[in-house]
């Protein structure tokens, strides 16, 4: 995810945000990573422990339970380094702070957890939302913007206490100047009225993702997870130009804590 960059106004809104390169420089290299994770959820998925049931462990990657915390820490794409802390108010919420980190790209913010429904011991339905500020790049003609995307996920826990999910979320992304400019154009001439209302949408965007990921206990108090969310329009693959130019995919894969 990158920030803007402020061009002249023929710029499309995939320029405005810049199209800045992170380690993944080669577009092999980007597809391979993706195709790594895709064999490891594969590979943990398939995974069988049949007759193993006295090692099963029952950690929840999701939730750090009323009264606890937990510390996750996660890489992909296309961030190179997530860590995020969070604290259980109940067994059904948390909220903490987030921060993350490209070789040229850093944001923080806060993210909320809350499990929506639990039909039944082998099924719940969640909602993961966070919301990241972007702050201007030094050096660089950068704007500032936002970033949030809540995200419902329906999880089905296997037997082997690992737990798989889809779902599907609304990402939204702005510059600051957007979002805190003030006054309208309807009063203006309309050929102005028509050059800021373009300049506007280029500087503001809404996207769709369809989600998959997998979790599994080492211990009480450890998971693994791995998601891999493709960004949307419609049902078509956002263009690679602009935000997230390297590849129109969020890969995260990492280890959840709880204390």
């Amino acid at each position: 995810m990158r920030p803007w960059h402020r061009d002249n106004a023929a710029d499309t809104f995939e320029s405005k945000i810049g199209i800045m390169k992170t380690y993944f420089t080669k577009a092999t290299l980007k597809i391979r990573i993706l195709h790594l994770a895709l064999v490891t959820l594969i590979i943990l998925t398939s995974f069988d422990v049949t007759g193993q049931e006295n090692l099963i462990k029952v950690h929840d990657y999701l939730m750090p339970q009323k009264g606890k915390s937990m510390v996750e820490v996660y890489t992909g794409l296309p961030y190179v380094a997530i860590g995020q802390y969070s604290y259980g108010f109940s067994d059904r919420f948390s909220a903490g702070i987030i921060y993350g980190y490209t070789p040229f790209v850093k944001g923080f913010g806060f993210r909320i957890k809350s499990v929506i429904a639990e039909p039944d011991q082998s099924m719940r339905i969640s909602l993961k939302s966070p919301f990241i500020y972007y702050p201007k790049s030094e050096g660089q003609n950068k704007e500032p913007w936002v970033l949030a995307w809540p995200a419902v996920n329906f999880e089905w826990k296997l037997k082997n206490e690992a737990k798989i999910w889809a779902g599907a979320g609304i990402m939204g992304a702005a510059c600051t100047e957007y979002l805190f400019k003030s006054g309208s154009h309807m009063d203006e001439p309309e050929h102005i009225h028509t050059e800021k209302m373009e300049k506007d949408e280029k500087m503001f965007a809404i996207y769709n993702t369809f989600q998959v990921g997998y979790s599994k206990p080492f211990s009480q108090n450890l998971s693994y997870v791995i998601e891999v969310a493709p960004v949307m329009k419609g049902f078509k693959l956002k263009s690679p130009d602009g935000f997230l130019d390297a590849l129109p995919v969020i890969v995260t894969t990492g280890l959840s804590y709880s204390f």
